[in-house]
């Protein structure tokens, strides 16, 4: 199937979804502004469509969505699917100076503040984008101090929607939890699983989250399935009401993002019994996930103390390299970073026999019967001449009981090297008993210099362990 096909049968599904719903009077979307059912949101997407013509009608030009948790975001990313409009989420967290610098590198003529509910024009000069159908650009941190725009074909969205559907352990009609912000990949699981399953999704502002009423508006909301990085998960963890008996309709939690470790998996296992533990994995470059396993309590009293990423989706395959670096292959790959030809080259791979790309993730792993990760291929150092993988250190000491949560990371020295180790946990244990622990499974030369014991680990935006802001604190330590 090309892609001119299966950008074709995407939007015969969205035509079916939005427009004709099985359910028009369900709850579709509760967003921090307003709440719509499947009969009002397929009205929205088109009266929204409508007003994008007035203002620039171009084919093929991007544009930026700017905004925070709305369900008028939701409804502007549903159209901008339905009507083949390629969109850029750009959230009201980042400054203008970073929506104004995302606007210039998409050649976005002008932008929809979902706030205002009104286009802006940027003055910046419309360019047809070369890639043809896409869905959607997303921007991530770039390694040159400049965001790097991933560009995700229609057909890599119609392949994820049809997995998430069948795959993801996910009930009939779920209420879906979405914390991520739209500038966050995270964020299309509960998006594209909602059009998947014709269920609600509910969006949860950052201001809401920090309410000590949030869990009461999930419990009344009946929220079904929870999806988030498994820290924002951890942080939940304090509080007493997260359990079963409080949020007794919470079936499913599904985890992307970072690692996923057994220590926050048996507490949750203690807190809902009964609750799915998912564990998904997959870069923005691969469209949100490529992976996906139920964490059985068979795979949770393994000798391993890694858990498993799981098994491939449809239409693709991954590849381990001698050196054991994640490569994968599939309709889900990228079309290749927006403008920047040679960070192409150097990632996404082609040959004969396959008429999808490649993609070198820059993890590393190994497979047996499962695909599992073991860390970035960066993530080792030498220190004193050492090789030491950081990986190892963190699942060594989350594997001491009381540990709640451990991030290992090396301190640089301005000039370049280690300077020293430095591990941060969420623990009642004193920093000496992590040492003289942690000492009896490693060499001396692995135990952290420094251990900096937190009531929790602060979040960046995306609800990901902020590790540039601890490692500025580890410098003030």
């Amino acid at each position: 199937m090309n892609i001119q096909t299966e950008s074709q049968a995407l939007n015969t599904y969205l035509v079916k979804t939005l427009l004709d719903p099985d359910s028009p009077d369900q709850l579709a979307i509760s967003g921090s502004d307003y709440a719509l059912t499947w009969h009002e949101l397929g009205e929205a997407v088109i009266r929204w469509e409508k007003n994008y013509q007035q203002h620039y009608p171009q084919h093929n030009v991007p544009v930026v969505l700017y905004g925070h948790q709305q369900a008028e975001f939701a409804v502007a990313l549903y159209s901008c699917l339905l009507h083949r409009i390629p969109y850029v989420p750009v959230d009201y967290i980042y400054p203008s100076e970073r929506l104004r610098e995302i606007c210039e590198l998409a050649s976005a003529p002008l932008y929809y503040d979902v706030e205002r509910q009104a286009f802006v024009e940027t003055g910046i000069p419309a360019k047809s984008l070369d890639q043809q159908d896409l869905a959607y650009t997303m921007f991530t941190s770039g390694s040159t101090g400049k965001p790097k725009g991933v560009q995700i074909g229609r057909e890599s969205v119609w392949g994820f929607i049809q997995w998430v559907g069948s795959n993801f352990f996910l009930p009939e009609k779920p209420v879906l939890m979405n914390h991520a912000v739209f500038s966050f990949d995270l964020s299309l699981i509960p998006l594209l699983a909602n059009l998947a399953k014709q269920g609600h999704i509910v969006l949860n502002a950052k201001e809401d989250i920090a309410s000590e009423d949030w869990l009461v508006s999930l419990k009344n909301k009946k929220v079904s399935a929870w999806i988030s990085t498994p820290s924002f998960a951890y942080q939940k963890l304090l509080s007493p009401q997260f359990n079963a008996d409080y949020l007794s309709a919470l079936q499913v939690f599904v985890f992307i993002g970072e690692m996923l470790n057994k220590a926050l998996v048996k507490q949750l296992r203690r807190r809902f019994p009964q609750a799915k533990i998912i564990n998904s994995y997959g870069p923005t470059e691969a469209t949100i996930a490529t992976t996906v396993v139920e964490i059985t309590d068979d795979i949770l009293a393994s000798d391993s103390d890694l858990l498993p990423i799981g098994q491939m989706m449809p239409d693709s395959q991954m590849e381990l390299t001698s050196e054991g670096e994640l490569v994968i292959w599939g309709k889900n790959v990228m079309r290749g970073y927006l403008g920047l030809a040679e960070e192409n080259r150097q990632k996404l791979l082609h040959r004969q026999d396959s008429q999808w790309r490649g993609y070198r993730t820059g993890d590393l792993g190994f497979e047996n019967g499962n695909l599992y990760c073991t860390g970035r291929n960066d993530s080792q150092i030498k220190l004193n001449g050492y090789r030491i993988e950081i990986s190892e250190i963190e699942n060594r000491i989350l594997n001491i009981a009381e540990i709640q949560e451990a991030v290992v990371m090396p301190l640089m020295k301005p000039g370049g090297g280690v300077l020293r180790i430095v591990a941060f946990c969420v623990t009642t244990l004193a920093a000496d008993t992590i040492k003289s622990e942690l000492a009896k499974v490693v060499p001396s030369y692995m135990v952290p210099g420094q251990i900096v014991i937190k009531d929790r680990l602060p979040l960046n935006p995306n609800g990901k362990v902020d590790r540039k802001l601890l490692d500025a604190q580890a410098r003030v330590c």
